[in-house]
């Protein structure tokens, strides 16, 4: 595909499944289309005048309407890869570190109109890179908190390296999240906020159910918990092998490569919707690549290929304790040896969940405001990205976790 940044190299990844699943995904199209004349063919009722246009329709009409798809989705691809944008954000102070993970300190940004404002901890999931809630200039929901007074501190997790190569979710939580918790508690003598996105918002779930901090206000974005009616990574898992496989293949992958690799989380994202690469990089072959609107689709699918690696007792717990076992939703899940109850937190707390979310569905993710007696549900129209750097994320998102915070804090 000619020459590209290093990093977009073989990406998205893995390559080949997406494109081998959108060629096979036209091909299955082509193979179960239906006439449009067919007598007793029924159609949406929004389709009907489309239905009426289409006139016959045969095989060779169907197949170079999906190779032009192909087409498009393979220039699309070929834009990215070449694309100029380079993120070229400045990560502000680190107040604390430890091993591979740091706490970064937005209210010092540039953004901030408060640096002693309340403390808000932001948990991000230990999957992708934390830099996702601070994206670019123009899309950072860490930088908008700061400047509507708030003192946003990013626990980043960083690439795991040897200190944590042997970690689980509870080293994670006892070694990093609480001392975290407790390095931004000491910064005031009230009591902080705590945000916790995707699986970050389970893991300070599972910490304030049992830690008596001084937090006076939790919020999530997108976090599951009840893994029972799961559609996505867990429908994933079980589609491909039984749950003893996939312990045996997480193993045997940790002992390989010495922790599960980025690629692996990639494939399982993947296939919750095979076809969604070939739709979304046919619009950037259509967009204008110098618009601010291109920059922006290019900066969320350099984050998407920026993945880490976890450690594999970690991806153990995620995937099989969480997502095969459902522990999480059924009660069974400890951190610290004590089982999680959500029905301990009393904080006031506010659930977000998107409508649309494919990774965290709606009903793996609201189960979270069912189990807290105090929290309350906003259910913006959004997936799982989308609630974070999606077009209306501010208005829909942002605006209201701040305004939580503010009236909490």
């Amino acid at each position: 595909m000619g020459e590209s940044a290093q990093h977009r190299m073989g990406h998205p990844s893995p390559l080949i499944f997406h494109l081998y699943a959108a060629t096979v995904g036209y091909q299955s199209a082509i193979a179960n289309a239906a006439n449009p004349n067919t007598p007793g063919l029924d159609w949406h009722p929004g389709l009907d005048e489309q239905a009426a246009s289409i006139g016959d329709l045969n095989t060779p009409i169907l197949h170079q309407a999906a190779l032009e798809r192909l087409k498009a989705m393979v220039s699309g691809l070929e834009k990215w890869q070449r694309h100029p944008y380079r993120r070229a954000v400045m990560d502000p102070p680190t107040i604390w570190s430890n091993g591979s993970s740091r706490l970064l300190d937005f209210g010092r940004c540039p953004e901030a109109t408060n640096p002693n404002g309340a403390p808000v901890l932001v948990v991000p999931s230990l999957i992708n890179r934390a830099y996702i809630l601070d994206l670019h200039k123009n899309c950072s929901l860490l930088r908008y908190l700061a400047s509507q007074g708030l003192r946003p501190l990013l626990l980043d997790w960083g690439v795991p390296s040897d200190s944590e190569r042997e970690f689980d979710l509870n080293s994670y939580t006892t070694q990093r999240l609480l001392p975290a918790l407790e390095v931004s508690s000491d910064l005031t003598d009230k009591p902080i906020g705590v945000l916790g996105y995707c699986m970050g918002g389970t893991l300070a779930a599972g910490v304030l159910s049992f830690q008596k901090a001084d937090v006076g206000a939790f919020a999530t974005i997108a976090s599951p918990w009840d893994f029972s009616s799961s559609k996505g990574v867990a429908a994933s898992l079980r589609t491909t092998v039984s749950g003893r496989q996939t312990a045996e293949m997480i193993e045997n992958m940790g002992r390989v490569f010495g922790m599960i690799p980025t690629e692996f989380f990639q494939q399982l994202f993947a296939l919750v919707n095979p076809i969604q690469a070939a739709v979304k990089f046919r619009k950037l072959g259509n967009m204008d690549l110098d618009s601010p609107t291109a920059n922006h689709f290019v900066a969320i699918e350099d984050w998407l290929a920026d993945g880490v690696p976890l450690a594999t007792p970690s991806a153990q717990d995620v995937l099989i304790d969480w997502n095969l076992n459902n522990a999480t939703g059924s009660g069974s899940w400890k951190l610290q040896g004590a089982k999680i109850d959500l029905s301990a937190i009393r904080q006031p707390t506010l659930n977000v969940c998107g409508v649309r979310d494919s990774i965290a569905q709606f009903d793996v993710a609201t189960a979270m405001s069912r189990k807290i007696p105090t929290a309350k549900l906003l259910t913006p129209n959004a997936g799982h990205v989308g609630m974070i750097a999606g077009s209306m994320a501010r208005e829909t998102v942002w605006n209201p976790v701040s305004e939580f915070f503010i009236c909490n804090l």
